[in-house]
C-alpha cells in the first residue's frame, strides 16, 4: 500500500509541477502580450486627450459662428416675411385701384356712349332732312 501511495504521490507531484510550469509559461506569454499592448494603449489615450483638447478649444468659436449664422438666417426670414406681407398689401391696393378704374371706365364709357347717342338723336330730330334725304 505504501508503494501505491508513493506512486500516486509521485504522479500527483509530477502533475502539479507540470501544471505550475504551464501556468508560469502562460503568465510569461500574457506579460509579453501586455508589454506590447501597453505602448499602443498609451498612444491611444494620448490621442483621445489631444482630441478632447482640440474639441474643447474649437467648439466655443464654432458655436459662436453657428449662432451668428442662425441669427442671420432668422433675420433674413423675418425680412422675407415682412416683404411678402408688404407685397401682398401692394397687390391688394393695385387690384382695388384697377377694379375702381375699370368700374369708372365702364361708367364713363356708358355715359359717353349715351351722350353721343343722345347728341346724334337730337341732331337728327332737329334736322329732319339730314336723316332722310329726299333727292
Amino acid at each position: 500500500m505504501d508503494q501505491v501511495n508513493t506512486a500516486l504521490n509521485a504522479n500527483l507531484n509530477l502533475l502539479v509541477v507540470f501544471s505550475l510550469v504551464c501556468l508560469a509559461l502562460a503568465m510569461f506569454v500574457l506579460i509579453g502580450l501586455l508589454m506590447s499592448i501597453v505602448p499602443q494603449w498609451n498612444r491611444t489615450l494620448n490621442a483621445f486627450e489631444k482630441l478632447a483638447t482640440t474639441v474643447s478649444t474649437e467648439l466655443q468659436p464654432t458655436l459662436a459662428e453657428a449662432s451668428k449664422l442662425i441669427g442671420g438666417v432668422l433675420r433674413l426670414q423675418d425680412l422675407a416675411q415682412n416683404s411678402m406681407s408688404t407685397v401682398g398689401d401692394k397687390v391688394e391696393d393695385v387690384t382695388d385701384n384697377l377694379s375702381k378704374v375699370a368700374a369708372d371706365a365702364k361708367k364713363g364709357g356708358s355715359v359717353v356712349g349715351a351722350g353721343i347717342l343722345a347728341g346724334i338723336k337730337a341732331y337728327l330730330e332737329a334736322h329732319p332732312s339730314a336723316g332722310h334725304r329726299s333727292d
